[in-house]
């Protein structure tokens, strides 16, 4: 089964707009399309960003939207352990996801960070462990699950 790494700028997009293709990836990854992994770091800063007064105006959520939306979210990743001494990235806060995907013998980095997506040199590393970053609509087409066309 394929192995993924999703960045929490692509969860974040998925509870924003629960209609829109970070969605249906990670509905896809809930369904048994795909494993998904994910470390503690990852999932705290997920909780972190959502409670922010702006994202919670957008979403008009509450406190208990976000919790439950990160319980759901934990519920269906496996969670693997990090040291947080990886350093590959130009921004070290990306550094988490790259060592939970290694970590996790992931196939695919999902992100819309382009420090992670356009980095040439991180990617022909991460390439050498099998590792390939990845945009929700490329990883949606590659595992033929409707993107756009």
């Amino acid at each position: 089964m394929t192995v993924v790494v999703i960045d929490t700028n692509v969860w974040i997009s998925a509870f924003l707009n629960p209609e829109g293709f970070p969605a249906r990836l990670i509905q896809a990854g809930q369904t048994g399309g795909f494993s998904i992994v994910s470390s503690l770091p990852l999932l705290d800063e997920l909780q972190e960003v959502l409670l922010r007064p702006r994202i919670m105006r957008i979403r008009r959520s509450t406190e208990i939207d976000v919790e439950a939306f990160v319980a759901a979210v934990a519920a269906v990743v496996q969670l693997v352990p990090v040291s947080g001494e990886l350093r590959l990235c130009r921004d070290p806060d990306d550094d988490v996801i790259l060592e939970t995907a290694i970590r996790g013998n992931a196939a695919f980095v999902v992100s819309r960070d382009e420090d992670l997506t356009r980095d040439l040199d991180l990617n022909d590393h991460l390439r050498e462990q099998s590792i390939e970053t990845i945009t929700v609509q490329r990883l949606l087409d590659r595992l033929e699950l409707g993107g756009a066309k």
